[in-house]
């Protein structure tokens, strides 16, 4: 199923309408200020209020017998010194005092961070005056909080201008999420390799562009998939009929060769018939292989059986001890673990696992050699190690070892080995999220090593 093409706004398109009307409201915020300004100026002071109070009433200053506030605006503060700079009154606060007299003698015009002074030379006495060249609020309790409605404004403006900003963006931001939704649903579907859902549509041309492709390649997959799964499925079916339609005539064969070696055969013939049971032994572990893989590749339905590791791995040396009997090979079994530990699973599958890796060992081992086996618990994890005296792996079993059917006529691939054993066992150990390694060792010989994360014992 298709997705709809929509005729719909690219990014180029949405940013730049953003954009516009972001400036449009910037302008908006500007203008609305502006009138607030000019409102609040009704209740503000112009920057050079103080300055034309002091040059109006620049006289009086001089020639008063004593100088008062009442000359002066509510931002000034004053000092009267003497001719040698004695302070003799005034409202200056203490720090401005010798302040204001040395920048008097200086010539300065300021005084502190951001006051103005302006001297008048009287008969007896000095008047300096501080003052402020800012806009200052009316009220007293606004100006003693905020001492400069200047920077006041300033700071309000770029307030609502970041959180205009703010908003904008999120809202901007909130509308691409939401057009991207079709997207990451979808790319979370087939993730998930869920590919039955419909991608649907964005309003975004890009996105939408996107969206047409994960679609295509959505249905590309989904037909290469069920192709493969539908071929899988026949393959399967077709070894499960074969490996059912054989038995039975193996079943009639080896039936007539166990009559027949109870009747009177010479050595010859009896050897004959050994080596037909021998062989029909062997392709009915073949067909019971085969059918194993068919039945959904590996039966793991009886997952919740605890099993004793120590109890485990003493079958599988006692079954190593019986099979290496006919070529005089021991089994060395060293386990360094303690007995409280358990593995959850089903039995029967691990010990046919742990079992073909070593009926493998035994095959490929020389005559009157040996096979050690070492159990130890690492971090967590149980690892278990077959080693044998054999010709070791070759590189393409290293690498394909694990493989399903894989076969090769060399070392470890000659009689009676099906590419299954190890491809099997490694089915087996998945199923409980361990790891089969193969390797050779060093001195010769090869090593396969099992890791399977383990459950401690309730009594441990």
């Amino acid at each position: 199923m298709g997705i709809r093409k929509n005729r719909g706004n690219t990014l180029r398109r949405i940013f730049m309408k953003n954009i516009f009307y972001l400036g449009a409201f910037i302008t908006i915020l500007i203008l609305a200020n502006y009138l607030v300004f000019i409102i609040a100026s009704l209740g503000v002071y112009p920057a050079n209020y103080s300055e034309r109070i002091i040059q109006r009433n620049y006289d009086e200053l001089k020639n008063a017998p004593k100088v008062t506030m009442d000359l002066l605006t509510p931002m000034c503060s004053f000092g009267i010194y003497s001719e040698t700079g004695g302070f003799l009154y005034g409202n200056f606060p203490p720090k401005y005092i010798d302040a204001g007299w040395d920048s008097y003698k200086q010539g300065k015009k300021t005084i502190g961070l951001s006051d103005y002074i302006i001297s008048v030379e009287r008969e007896e006495d000095v008047l300096i005056i501080s003052y402020p060249l800012n806009m200052q609020f009316t009220n007293d309790g606004l100006r003693k909080t905020l001492p400069n409605a200047e920077l006041t404004i300033i700071i309000l403006f770029l307030f609502q201008l970041f959180v205009l900003i703010i908003m904008w963006s999120s809202r901007l931001a909130k509308r691409i999420n939401e057009e991207l939704g079709n997207l990451l649903y979808s790319v979370k579907r087939i993730e998930e390799q869920n590919l039955d859902f419909d991608v649907g549509a964005s309003n975004i041309e890009e996105i939408n562009l996107i969206l047409q492709g994960i679609d295509t390649m959505k249905n590309s997959l989904k037909a290469t998939l069920e192709e493969q799964w539908n071929l899988e499925k026949k393959k399967k079916e077709q070894i499960s009929a074969l490996a059912h339609d054989v038995r039975t005539p193996l079943t009639i064969v080896k039936g007539n060769v166990g009559l027949l070696k109870e009747t009177d055969v010479t050595n010859e013939q009896k050897s004959y018939c050994n080596y037909i049971e021998k062989s029909s032994n062997q392709m009915e572990e073949y067909l019971q292989k085969l059918l194993s893989i068919t039945k959904e590749e590996i039966d793991n339905s009886e997952v919740d059986n605890i099993i004793n590791i120590r109890k485990l791995i003493s079958s599988l040396k006692n079954q190593g001890e019986v099979l290496g009997r006919i070529k005089d090979i021991s089994i060395i079994c060293n386990l360094n673990i303690g007995e409280g530990l358990y593995l959850k699973g089903n039995e029967f599958e691990l010990e046919r696992a742990f079992m073909n890796l070593i009926t493998n060992a035994v095959n490929f081992s020389p005559n009157n050699s040996t096979i050690i086996i070492n159990a130890n618990i690492k971090n967590r994890n149980l690892i278990i190690e077959v080693k044998d005296e054999g010709e070791g792996f070759s590189e393409k079993i290293l690498k394909h070892g694990k493989e399903q059917f894989f076969m090769e006529d060399e070392s470890r691939t000659k009689s009676g080995h099906y590419g299954l054993g190890l491809y099997i066992t490694n089915s087996i150990i998945k199923n409980y999220n361990g790891e089969l390694i193969l390797s050779n060792d060093k001195n010769g010989g090869g090593t396969v090593n099992v890791i399977m994360p383990l459950e401690r014992g309730k009594n441990e």
